[in-house]
């Protein structure tokens, strides 16, 4: 790579980093939250939901701006703005005015997909590649996240740990305006042969409809990911407790101890989303692209079905092989969809599919939080394998629609 491509690549990697952590610093605080607060879990689950739901609906604003005003000054802006929420949500009490913090950050972090990713899809000529390295640091955010909030929150209690973390956005956001880079306006380095207008249009339709039931499935699996592990392996929980014990003769907290279990158990299962990021970048530049992407979903369906049947410790293998399949797909699909949406429109494209994504999985919150209160925490993984079926059925719809087209790199 070019230095201009590799400074691309650096500062988009580490904002995707950060994005995908702050997003997923909520669930693993759900716990916490609900002990510190003296709120039921559904309760607290629904203090997110406008965090997720503004993270989803205003990326095709933040699109639109990253195209007119430049994809490195929107994702400067998007990550101080979600650096400042987090310093908010250390510094008060109330769970509305928490809920109004962690909105912020919702805010801020809805600007990164729009603009780094087409900062990243027109900037690097070896895109799949590109995609997929960033894919594997937003990954590395994702799988950090139970380790490092639950340390946090071991620590220094989870509000101090939140403050600590905005910080490190806004940072971050003020490094990114420092250093100079940016790609032409309206170009690709990487040159693909353009599909006709209208079958485009028709495709885009097709392939948004199967990222909204992504949507719904991905928010579904992180918000529950912590607590339904800390649930169905307390036995293993405990298990660790009591060697800790025997170890170091006693403990602070025990249920932040068991928390914390859960979440380096979490941690385990994302980091199979980082092999199959690297996985899926490999494939997005060397096979098809639609039958790829189908082949993702299809292959992470039988885990998430294990994951409904097992209690043992055979449930954090499957869950890890349903992220390495469910996760991995996203180079080959933001390769994807970087070949139907023009460059000067790169950036509203990616926002249309994020506003998707995010913002109809944002209801998953509601709706997770329904089932559980209903039905227990168990029974969300077959509403997730509800949604994954569903996509699989958006999938099999686009093939047919661009049936007789060769779609790769």
């Amino acid at each position: 790579m070019t230095p201009l491509e590799r400074r691309i690549l650096f500062f988009s990697s580490v904002t995707h980093f950060l994005t995908h952590f702050y997003v997923l610093v909520f669930p693993a605080l759900v716990m916490p939250i609900s002990r510190d607060l003296g709120m039921p879990v559904s309760a607290v689950l629904n203090i997110s939901f406008w965090m997720y739901l503004l993270y989803g609906i205003l990326a095709l604003g933040w699109g639109w701006l990253s195209d007119h005003w430049g994809h490195r000054w929107a994702m400067a802006a998007g990550m101080i703005l979600a650096g400042l929420g987090f310093v908010f949500a250390g510094l008060v009490r109330s769970p509305a005015l928490i809920t109004v913090a962690f909105a912020l950050v919702g805010v801020g972090c809805s600007a990164y997909h729009p603009s780094g990713l087409a900062l990243v899809s027109q900037g690097v000529r070896e895109r799949g590649r590109a995609l997929g390295i960033n894919g594997i640091w937003g990954n590395i955010g994702i799988a950090s996240v139970p380790f490092v909030v639950g340390g946090l929150n071991y620590l220094v209690g989870w509000q101090r740990g939140v403050l600590l973390l905005g910080l490190i956005g806004v940072a971050v956001g003020t490094a990114s305006l420092a250093v100079p880079f940016s790609v032409e306006k309206h170009s690709d380095l990487k040159v693909v042969e353009p599909l006709e207008g209208r079958l485009a249009v028709r495709l885009f339709v097709v392939f948004c409809l199967g990222a909204m039931f992504a949507g719904f499935m991905y928010r579904s699996f992180t918000v529950i990911l912590p607590a339904f592990l800390e649930v169905r392996l307390g036995n293993l929980a405990t298990g660790f407790r009591q060697l800790a014990l025997s170890r170091v003769g006693s403990l602070r907290d025990t249920a932040a101890f068991d928390t914390l279990v859960a979440n380096l158990i979490a941690t385990g299962v994302y980091v199979l989303g980082i092999v199959g990021q690297a996985l899926g970048g490999r494939v997005a530049d060397r096979f098809s692209l639609k039958w790829s992407y189908f082949a993702f979903f299809c292959l992470a369906l039988p885990f998430v079905l294990a994951m409904s049947a097992l209690r043992s410790a055979w449930l954090v293998p499957a869950a890890g092989m349903f992220v390495l399949f469910s996760m991995g797909m996203q180079p080959i699909e933001n390769s994807l969809l970087a070949y139907l949406i023009p460059p000067r429109w790169r950036s509203v494209g990616y926002g249309v599919k994020f506003t998707l994504t995010f913002g109809a999985g944002s209801f998953a919150v509601k709706l997770a939080g329904l089932v559980e209160s209903r039905y227990g925490i168990e029974s969300v993984v077959w509403l997730i394998a509800g949604f994954l079926a569903l996509v699989i059925l958006s999938v099999s719809g686009f093939l047919v629609a661009s049936r007789g087209q060769s779609i790769r790199h």
